[in-house]
């Protein structure tokens, strides 16, 4: 009895900084009191002492290790442990310790609504709307809101070191996952004071997203969004919402038909496919096991002299550095990963397939940094794959039981 007590005990201050980590993830991403170094070993230090006190509970679950997605995932990681060790990058190796720390943490949460994780993800769609009402309306203040097409393309909130990204793509990435995020709240709001606070909290973000004028944060969003609905209503409301969407990308069409054909048609890729045809030039021989952890693509200067030096694509930086092993490991991962959540069938399944589909696609044209400290791809790869381990790990145990 004394012995179960003492679990409980443990269990619980290991929830209390499994949730602080995660919170500390989704806000120090607009903001931090201190250095950006500062919020990076916070992170680490959390999910550490999070795992430590959690240990006792990962033992207890152990079932849910010996799941198909879990050995997928775990093969994926010693994968790429292995190629870090023996290209001699000892940081690759730390911060993959780290992810796998964070993944533990995240499934010990657990695959199912929970208020540890309704305190998370509330806390995360209401700090992105809040910074996101706060920039626009500060750039309305400093007169720099323009409605123009691609004239404001927001990246910041006009304050320094308060939401300030840099580029509109990091803008409209980290705003886009928050956007998706208060979607799902809104999905399964069950009374009308919640779906007013969601809704609107997903109104602020939309606008935010289309001012960014990102086309990769516009397709992670709407194609996360759009997925929610579909698998999150039935009936009549489905037909309502695929009404309501068709009629929207009718308008768009008719009334933004310019906008439309230029995106599509004079943009395009943006020159990266002479960055992708530069990547397979540069793997040479190294097809099979890559370069090795944090190995640099190199300057690549397109036709237009604008020199870049990531390959555009998080699939073909895993391909450079941990060749065709690597990339292949990690696509069967992510396949067990999505097929395990939609298997799950339960609300906050749901939001994790959603996110995951929607970074698969992504993928293929943006994210960079692969392993590396909590970055643009932990929101967008690691996260919402341990999501998806959870809500699958729970739901066999759950199925067995």
């Amino acid at each position: 009895m004394q012995l179960e007590r003492r679990s409980d005990w443990l269990k619980l201050v290991g929830l209390a900084f499994a949730v602080l980590t995660l919170s500390m993830l989704v806000v120090g991403r607009f903001w931090w009191p201190t250095e950006n170094g500062d919020w990076l070993k916070s992170i680490r230090l959390g999910a550490f002492l999070a795992v430590i006190f959690l240990s006792l509970e990962l033992f207890r679950e152990r079932a849910r290790l010996a799941s198909v997605p879990f050995l997928l995932y775990l093969v994926f990681w010693v994968g790429l442990l292995l190629n870090s060790i023996l290209t001699d990058s000892p940081s690759s190796v730390k911060q993959l310790l780290v992810i796998l720390f964070f993944t533990w943490v995240v499934m010990i949460m657990g695959g199912r609504e929970s208020r540890p994780w309704l305190f998370v993800l509330g806390l995360d769609a209401l700090a992105g709307a809040g910074f996101a009402g706060f920039s626009l309306v500060n750039k309305a203040l400093q007169g720099q809101f323009d409605l123009g097409y691609r004239m404001m393309n927001i990246k910041d909130s006009g304050v320094l070191g308060i939401a300030d990204f840099g580029i509109t793509i990091e803008a409209g990435m980290h705003y886009a996952f928050c956007f998706i995020v208060a979607v799902w709240l809104l999905m399964r709001a069950r009374n009308v004071t919640m779906r007013t606070v969601w809704l609107a909290c997903s109104l602020v973000l939309f606008a935010y997203l289309y001012f960014t004028f990102a086309r990769s944060a516009w397709v992670a969003g709407l194609m996360g969004a759009g997925l929610l609905v579909l698998c999150m209503t039935e009936g009549r409301q489905r037909l309502i919402a695929v009404g309501l969407a068709v009629l929207v990308g009718l308008a768009v069409l008719v009334f933004g038909f310019e906008q439309v054909m230029y995106e599509f048609g004079s943009r395009g890729l943006t020159h990266r496919d002479q960055i992708w045809r530069v990547v397979f030039e540069r793997i040479g021989e190294a097809w099979w096991f890559g370069h090795g952890s944090h190995t640099e693509l190199g300057k690549v200067t397109l036709s237009t002299g604008q020199v870049v030096r990531n390959p555009h694509s998080l699939y073909l930086e895993v391909l450079y550095q941990f060749g065709l092993v690597g990339l292949f490991t990690m696509v069967l991962a992510m396949v067990a990963c999505i097929r395990g959540a939609w298997k799950a069938r339960t609300e906050f399944a749901k939001l994790w397939f959603a996110v995951m589909v929607s970074a698969a696609v992504v993928m293929t044209v943006e994210l960079h940094f692969f392993v590396a400290a909590p970055n643009l791809v932990w929101m967008w790869f690691w996260l919402p794959m341990a999501g998806c381990l959870a809500v699958a790990t729970q739901h066999r145990v759950e199925r067995e039981a």
